[in-house]
């Protein structure tokens, strides 16, 4: 028996305040999943305090007004259950959460969902526990190489201000050394509010007795802020090469990147992924793996990517490789993204890249949680309901010609910042 399409599946209730509540009825398991986002972001905190968005979103369910976050935690964990918020620089614009539980616990997950949401107190003692945690964690990581060629290609491309742009590891600490409550509970009440929350429940449950219970514990939630995203502007290629000298470094990483103006809205989105895919997404079986890893055995992974969000991000290709293979590395992957450029993709590898995407794509809807995070994303993005029945003849309809063409207007391989960290001097 074939299965109704997703579109004629999900019931959807659009609140007066803004708020949106999607449910989709699944009663193969006893489960529920929850995917949710609204618009609290780095990119809506000060430019030079990005900081405050993800320690806001992180701090959420470290208490509310009626509980401590051991209470949060004992009644979730009691039950199997699990809720997490998180806003990073992966997404400017967002904060994300999720949930699971088995479905005879979800009224406890929802109810303990909308009480993280709407009553916080944020708590100076938890407060400077994590900043200890963060602290640490931004030290620990100033000693890998991948950081710091991630975060200094990110410092050249992107300027003080854009929300890719990344600071010194010592800049990072003096920010979050420097955090207050009130910095915190400042931005929860500037950036907080139903007029940009979206839930979906996925599950074991009746769309019905959902919809009206969340629509009850929501509806007097104020608005918040203007849900319009403001445009960032693509900063023109900064093409250089630079070297961060670290200490005692058996391996190096290489970050070859620059700036991409593709978002995940734009109808260009799945023809250069495609084409991505058959470059540089896999290092074992993509061309980029295939030559500068098992053919000229120069690099132990390689790897390339789009960084498309409601944001246009990098393009960038990720290299570890021996400090004295490094430039013969990088020689070897100019070369052969020239040659992508040039030349684009087989149909052979087109078909591939098509299966492949449309197999993960179907998989990741085998499971509530996944099928939650495929509506909500559709939706944070604007492609619409329909977008998970259309998905596969999308995917299906991108040409060759189409794909070569998108990543070429995209990728410029004189174009690249080139930043590798490692021991380098003799």
């Amino acid at each position: 028996m074939s299965r109704k399409p997703f579109v004629e599946q999900i019931h959807r209730r659009a609140l007066a305040n803004g708020a949106e509540i999607l449910v989709l009825e699944n009663h193969f398991n006893p489960t529920v999943a929850v995917s949710g986002s609204l618009h609290g972001g780095p990119l809506f905190a000060p430019p030079d305090r990005r900081v405050i968005a993800s320690m806001t979103a992180g701090e959420l369910a470290k208490g509310t007004e009626r509980r401590t976050k051991l209470e949060i935690a004992e009644d979730l964990e009691s039950r199997g259950a699990s809720l997490s918020f998180s806003s990073d620089a992966s997404d400017p614009v967002g904060t994300d959460i999720a949930g699971s539980a088995l479905s005879r616990d979800v009224d406890l997950l929802l109810e303990r969902l909308v009480e993280i949401l709407r009553t916080p107190v944020f708590p100076e003692e938890e407060l400077d526990k994590e900043k200890k945690r963060l602290v640490g964690a931004i030290r620990q990581q100033q000693d890998q190489t991948s950081v710091r060629s991630q975060e200094t290609a990110a410092r050249r491309i992107y300027p003080p201000g854009h929300p890719f742009h990344r600071r010194t590891g010592e800049e990072r600490i003096a920010r979050v050394e420097a955090l207050t409550r009130d910095d915190l509970v400042s931005f929860y009440g500037s950036r907080y509010g139903a007029g940009t929350l979206r839930l979906v429940v996925v599950g074991d449950v009746e769309a019905e007795r959902i919809l009206s219970t969340l629509e009850s514990t929501l509806t007097d939630w104020r608005r918040g802020p203007d849900p319009s995203i403001p445009d960032v502007p693509v900063p023109p290629p900064v093409p250089l090469e630079e070297t961060v000298e670290m200490s005692d470094k058996a391996n190096a990483d290489v970050v070859l990147a620059m700036p991409a103006a593709l978002r995940r809205p734009d109808p260009a989105y799945l023809a250069c992924v495609l084409a991505n895919s058959a470059l540089g997404q896999s290092s074992l079986s993509s061309r980029l793996g295939v030559r500068v890893r098992d053919v000229e055995g120069l690099t132990y992974g390689i790897h390339s990517s789009f960084h498309a969000t409601h944001v246009p991000g990098p393009f960038v290709v990720s290299v570890t490789v021996k400090p004295e293979s490094r430039d013969a590395a990088v020689a070897s992957t100019l070369d052969e993204i020239g040659r992508f450029v040039r030349e684009g993709m087989t149909e052979k590898e087109l078909r591939d890249e098509k299966s492949s995407r449309v197999g993960k794509f179907k998989v990741d809807l085998a499971s509530n949680a996944g099928i939650s995070q495929a509506i909500d994303s559709a939706l944070y993005y604007d492609l619409g309901l329909s977008y998970l029945d259309q998905f596969p003849n999308l995917v299906d309809a991108v040409t060759k010609e189409e794909a070569d063409a998108a990543f070429a207007r995209l990728v410029k391989p004189d174009a690249f910042t080139i930043v590798s960290a490692g021991t380098f001097r003799k």
